[in-house]
């Protein structure tokens, strides 16, 4: 069982890297924009950025599985940080802020996955839903904070006072780290090779459900571009627009908790889909959102696949051994970033080449695409044992 101190600290860690995402990403298309970025342009330069976020996924679980070092990686993630996240208000090229969105991001993915691992490692069988719904909370939290103060700030003194304040936040998340406790698995010889009767780890249904994670959050990542591209139009300013993911935020806030409860006394697959088909009705009200109260109802609907993030890691948890774990939760943060980076390309060319409303309600059929996937996963899981 997880301790409140233990618990505590993995929440307000992961807190701090929420609020400094969330108050990057619903004004980064615009900060592109901003310093000369068209919208193709500023759909792959997010893209760019959520490889970084794959490639940190990916490298944080081989990471801990060889070194097992997690508590010194989330310490000198906090510090690199720092100077990074400074220096992203000081740019005065497009370039410059790619490569400084790479690195910020990659650390930030790093961070998540070092910490979703920790939970995984201390939380008990009969309380992992708990603990990540618990965890899941800061995608809203981290929205609601995020969003209520990064578009004051930009309208009354520039971007480069909003990167100057996130750069100082990091330095919470070292102090926090000093409080965690981490755990090293002694693995035998004999563990790492499988008998001949042993099946692999991760199989079929493991990879199915990646791919319908992948086609969601893909789907949702559309509107994370397109939301600030279109209330821009429409003659929104800054703070009006960040105010809407706030708002998004305290709403759903309570929501990863709960999912994550009932997690642990229903199927989980089930509530999955249940988060899926928010995100799709999200997207549809996007498509058709002219006023500000549009905007809010779609992006409350559209945190049901951040919901879902509280329920798809108990889920690996409770499929895979410790000793796997690091591995399996790494290729299951992939599948949203990997998401993010097809959405966010896919979208700046189908803006221009369709508009935003038809590309929006693209997305939704995606969207319901992967609940079809999900609900099959199910059904097969009753009749193939193979993960």
């Amino acid at each position: 069982m997880i301790t409140t101190k233990q618990l505590t600290a993995l929440f307000a860690c992961s807190l701090v890297g929420w609020t400094i995402l969330q108050s990057i990403l619903n004004l980064l298309p615009l900060y592109a924009v901003h310093i000369g970025a068209d919208q193709a342009l500023a759909g792959n330069f997010l893209a760019l950025a959520f490889v970084a976020i794959t490639a940190g996924a990916l490298v944080a679980g081989w990471f801990s599985d060889k070194f097992q070092r997690r508590k010194s990686t989330l310490i000198w993630i906090g510090l690199l940080n720092v100077p990074a996240t400074w220096l992203m208000g000081r740019v005065t090229e497009f370039w410059q802020l790619a490569f400084l969105i790479v690195i910020v991001y990659f650390l930030i993915s790093v961070g998540f996955t070092t910490i979703s691992i920790l939970a995984g490692l201390f939380a008990g069988a009969s309380e992992r839903g708990k603990i990540f719904g618990i965890l899941a909370v800061n995608t809203s939290l981290g929205a609601l904070i995020g969003g209520a103060v990064s578009g004051i700030i930009v309208d009354r003194w520039g971007y480069a006072a909003l990167f100057l304040l996130l750069a100082l936040c990091w330095f919470l998340q070292p102090l926090i780290a000093l409080f965690l406790e981490d755990k090293v698995l002694i693995i035998t010889p004999e563990e790492t090779r499988l008998t001949p009767t042993e099946k692999p780890v991760l199989g079929r249904v493991f990879y199915l459900f990646l791919l319908a994670n992948l086609i969601a959050f893909g789907a949702s990542f559309m509107a994370v571009l397109g939301r600030p591209l279109l209330m821009d139009e429409l003659r929104f300013d800054a703070t009006a627009i960040s105010n809407v993911v706030a708002i998004g935020g305290a709403v759903s806030l309570p929501l990863p908790l709960l999912f994550g409860w009932l997690s642990d006394r229903l199927n989980r697959y089930w509530l999955i889909v249940i988060c899926f088909l928010g995100s799709a009705l999200g997207l549809l009200g996007l498509a058709v959102s002219l006023s500000f109260w549009h905007f809010w109802a779609s992006s409350i609907l559209l945190s049901g696949v951040g919901v879902s993030l509280g329920i798809g890691p108990a889920l690996m948890t409770d499929l895979v051994p410790p000793k796997k774990l690091g591995s399996a939760l790494s290729w299951y943060n992939f599948s949203p970033s990997m998401g993010g980076i097809l959405g966010f390309t896919l979208a700046g060319y189908a803006f221009q080449g369709f508009g935003m409303e038809a590309t929006f309600v693209g997305g939704a059929f995606l969207t319901g695409i992967a609940v079809v996937l999900v609900i099959w996963i199910q059904s097969a899981r009753t009749k193939v044992h193979d993960l």
